[in-house]
């Protein structure tokens, strides 16, 4: 028995495209279907160009979500960064890690130098990176990271909140050498980097020489051990220069042609 294919109207097609959650084929239906009256393509390629577009707008949904989730402080990638004013760091060596084989190995990133050289900058980059590629990224600075700390530390929930933290498959740490952690604080940041030693990827930034980490904690001993774990798999990078900051505000505007 051969079944024909019967007319709907445009409010019963749009209902059942909400009812099987195809949002994306609902919002750009006139586009859909003007399309398809000027190229008149084959059933399958039809339904296949439907399938891909609901796909692409559903991957597009999800991206945004996680780069909202990640909490970047502002949306910059490698391309908007200046390496010919920085060029203590090399671009290639950014572009391979950009490539992501550090977040498949479970390794860290580690980036030093001077206030307003770009560090945190390339760690958004990097991380922002990871989101397209379909990675869950979490940015924090040590300051906040401090604060969660301490107040999971008042409630008792630390664990909890830890294991929240390294759900995400790479975490941007900025900022480390900005706050000296005492007894409670500094076993407990050490405890994360335990944790995510070889299950989870880092990117640490920080203004601090590694000699000068020790200052950070309450012991000695805690930084050694921090440090051992964080260095054991990484890639270091050292920045030097002039900050971006001074410079841009030392630039005189430039001058209107007359």
């Amino acid at each position: 028995m051969i079944r024909t294919i019967p007319p709907v109207d445009r409010t019963t097609l749009e209902q059942g495209l909400r009812r099987l959650k195809l949002r994306h084929m609902r919002q750009h239906l006139d586009d859909i279907n003007e399309l398809a009256l000027q190229e008149e393509p084959s059933y399958m390629d039809f339904l296949g160009y439907l399938v891909a577009r609901e796909v692409e707008g559903r991957e597009n949904t999800q991206k945004e979500l996680h780069l909202k989730a990640a909490r970047f402080p502002f949306y910059r990638t490698l391309d908007d960064f200046d390496f010919s004013f920085q060029n203590s760091v090399s671009q290639q060596t950014l572009r391979d890690l950009a490539e992501l084989d550090f977040l498949r190995a479970r390794e860290n990133i580690v980036l030093l130098g001077p206030p307003g050289v770009g560090k945190t900058h390339l760690a958004v980059a990097l991380g922002i990176e990871a989101v397209n590629q379909g990675y869950r990224v979490q940015f924090v600075t040590a300051q906040d990271l401090a604060d969660q700390l301490y107040g999971a530390l008042a409630d008792g929930t630390v664990a909890q909140a830890m294991n929240k933290l390294l759900r995400n498959d790479l975490v941007v740490l900025d900022e480390l050498g900005y706050v000296q952690f005492d007894a409670a604080g500094s076993d407990h940041l050490f405890q994360l980097i335990a944790k995510a030693y070889e299950h989870r990827s880092l990117i640490v930034t920080s203004n601090l020489d590694f000699q000068d980490w020790g200052r950070l904690f309450n012991q000695p001993a805690t930084a050694a051990a921090f440090l051992d774990r964080l260095l054991h798999h990484a890639h270091v990078i050292t920045l030097r220069g002039d900050s971006y900051r001074i410079r841009h505000r030392l630039t005189p505007p430039a001058k209107p042609d007359p």
